[in-house]
């Protein structure tokens, strides 16, 4: 289910409560496993308000939920949760945009470690990052050459594990980088507000807990 807002045929987008909910479709989609047609379902862009919602009535637990994930968007709440129940939480645009490689504490880290593994790029240490704290992460590229240097990660130690971790702290850097926000009704994401899909955002997409 890619994202909890249902529309209808002529492009309305439907309130949480009216139908068909994203309650209503998990419904459906978990017969499609149960008749063998796929062997497993999961969700998109669901927060831990969305999903407690889904999971009080859900027969089957979502095996992933796929949600803008990178240093800037960490999610550690819904990392958290997601773990704890067992759903696989994975980053897309896990690179951010070109503001998060070029920051000198992610670029430090790459030119450290250059100097033990040979050629090491930020993009590197950010999707290491990812995997290491549990996440997985689908990075888009047009390039063979970057194909293949995305799929070679490092173990990044403790230390920067944590600066990678606190990078959102930084003032400017804790926010979505992704173009689908809107300035409507204070801010909101394809017809629902922040607060109908559970994200802790002010307008423009900015984090108002520093610490998420």
């Amino acid at each position: 289910m890619h994202w909890p807002q249902a529309f209808t045929t002529e492009g309305k987008v439907l309130t949480p409560d009216e139908s068909p909910t994203f309650v209503e479709t998990w419904s459906v989609m978990e017969k499609l496993v149960e008749s063998g047609k796929t062997k497993s379902i999961g969700v998109s862009n669901f927060s831990v308000k969305t999903l407690e919602i889904l999971l009080r009535h859900a027969k089957l637990i979502p095996v992933a939920n796929q949600v803008e994930l990178h240093p800037c968007l960490p999610q550690h709440a819904l990392l958290k949760y997601c773990i704890s129940r067992g759903i696989l939480l994975t980053a897309y645009s896990p690179l951010g945009k070109y503001k998060i490689a070029s920051d000198p504490d992610i670029v430090a880290i790459a030119d450290r470690m250059t100097i033990e593994y040979g050629e090491v790029s930020p993009a590197q240490v950010m999707l290491s990052w990812g995997v290491q704290r549990g996440t997985a992460v689908i990075p888009r590229t047009l390039h063979e050459e970057r194909m293949k240097q995305n799929m070679r990660l490092l173990t990044l130690s403790d230390e920067d594990m944590h600066v990678l971790d606190g990078l959102h702290l930084k003032p400017g850097m804790h926010r979505s980088v992704c173009g689908f926000h809107s300035s409507d009704l204070g801010g909101s994401c394809f017809g629902w507000t922040y607060d109908m899909l559970g994200w802790d955002m002010v307008e423009g997409g900015i984090m108002r807990d520093l610490t998420d």
